[in-house]
């Protein structure tokens, strides 16, 4: 399994979790319980530092012409999945977050033709455009949580999981 298996699984499930956590799923501390938000947090920040270690083993043992840019475009988010866990563990403000979402929603746009020859990564380069503008949305008020909810859980299940799945079975992404 390639390592961007690795990230395809860990950053998926973190994106599937905080999509149901925004669903409201999950969501609320019992009475005199701990936070499930924190859970998240953890999960999330877990899945950055993971991201983060892939990105420098992508480095470390791809050809410069393909590690490089793999490397770079997994490190925007390892960052922001760092970040979010750290504010969601902390429970810090998240317009922070949401302001790092626009860089990452929109410069991974200029790895367009790294992706050449995949429809189905340029269409989760769109996705992700999509979603980390609603996040950056839901963050100062624009969006209900709900609808980001929505749009992590299939984000998670499309951008995610599934190439994950494909490339655990042997086959590429389409």
């Amino acid at each position: 399994m390639p390592p961007i298996t690795v990230i395809f699984v860990v950053s998926g499930l973190a994106v599937w979790l905080n999509g149901l956590a925004f669903l409201g799923i999950g969501a609320k501390p019992v009475e005199d319980g701990p936070n499930p938000l924190t859970t998240v947090g953890w999960v999330t920040l877990l899945a950055g530092v993971v991201d983060l270690l892939q990105a420098a083993v992508i480095i470390a043992t791809a050809p410069p012409a393909t590690g490089i840019p793999l490397a770079g475009i997994v490190t925007f988010y390892g960052t922001f999945f760092t970040a979010l866990g750290v504010a969601l563990v902390r429970g810090l403000d998240l317009r922070p977050i949401g302001n790092l979402a626009v860089p990452v929603a929109v410069v991974p746009l200029l790895w367009w033709k790294f992706f050449d020859g995949s429809w189905m990564l340029h269409s989760i380069l769109v996705v992700w455009l999509v979603a980390f503008l609603a996040v950056a949305a839901t963050t100062y008020g624009k969006l209900p949580g709900k609808v980001l909810g929505g749009i992590l859980t299939l984000t998670s299940l499309y951008t995610f999981l599934t190439p994950a799945a494909l490339l655990a079975l042997g086959k590429s992404i389409p």
